[in-house]
């Protein structure tokens, strides 16, 4: 699955920019980060065993919350859009969340320890979690925001897709793309078979001025494109990132990598909105 219709190149010339980071979080202006093993538990009667094995998760990731300092009133929120129907999509997000507790976590492996069928016919799972949580510096800068439109939950194969970008202040902008199956930079866009589809690298969007996308000349539209063919819907999901300083992805495009790469940046200094597509063939 591609929401842009032309090849997608992963070996990006990283090089020019790291130095830039490495002085970035150098200069402490990264999160703090602690790593924690915990266990969670849950028992249910009438949900799935993979719903119920998510429940254990996030009751594990309260517990490692407050293994690290954070506060024990601890409530998990999936930091990502999710899919009432669809489980393997939420599956694939059940790693990432974030709380109003002054940290984010994410879960780096998960390993099972009991599975049974207790005398009152519940379901009960037990899990532990390796994470990795970021403790917040700073509060989120509420006047440090944007407003996307234009986008729908529900498009069609081969459907084109644009919207407008509104900043409150000056800021830099990545938009990831995110599916059942890969993930990508959607902006700025960087590949070297077609050049011709490239974005300006670093570009500084202006306060209070909407931009429409794709702002490439050479494109009036990002297109869906289902690729595999006994597939009848595949799912998306459009995260926008807005920075207040020119900070680079230089990582492999993965899940994990992206969300790190998030999670890294202060709350402060960051503005992060995500948006759920459904393509129907």
């Amino acid at each position: 699955m591609e929401i842009l219709v032309i090849i997608i190149n992963y070996f990006k010339m990283k090089y020019f920019i790291i130095a830039g980071l490495i002085l970035f979080f150098a200069c402490g202006y990264g999160q703090k980060k602690t790593e924690v093993s915990a266990t969670g538990k849950y028992e249910a009667r009438d949900l799935t065993l993979e719903q119920v094995k998510n429940k254990a998760i996030d009751e594990a990731k309260k517990n490692a919350m407050v293994k690290a300092g954070i506060a024990e009133n601890v409530t998990v929120t999936d930091f990502l859009y999710t899919f009432e129907d669809n489980d393997k999509f939420k599956e694939i997000f059940q790693s990432f969340v974030s709380t109003e507790t002054g940290a984010e976590i994410v879960v780096d492996k998960v390993r099972e320890l009991n599975r049974d069928i207790n005398e009152f016919g519940n379901i009960l799972i037990e899990v532990e979690i390796e994470a990795t949580i970021f403790k917040h510096k700073k509060e989120k800068d509420p006047e440090f925001q944007f407003r996307v439109e234009g986008i729908r939950e529900f498009y069609y194969n081969n459907d084109g897709i644009s919207f407008s970008f509104l900043p409150s202040m000056e800021g830099y902008l990545r938009i990831f793309n995110i599916t059942d199956d890969t993930a990508f930079v959607l902006y700025p866009y960087s590949g070297f078979e077609n050049p011709v589809y490239n974005d300006a690298a670093g570009r500084k969007f202006a306060n209070n001025t909407e931009v429409q996308f794709p702002v490439n000349e050479h494109l009036d539209k990002y297109y869906f494109e289902i690729d595999d063919p006994t597939k009848g819907k595949e799912y998306n999901l459009l995260i926008f990132v807005y920075t207040k300083s020119n900070i680079p992805f230089l990582e492999d495009e993965t899940v994990e990598n992206i969300m790190r790469w998030i999670y890294e940046i202060p709350l402060d200094q960051r503005a992060v909105e995500q948006f759920g597509i459904i393509v129907n063939r």
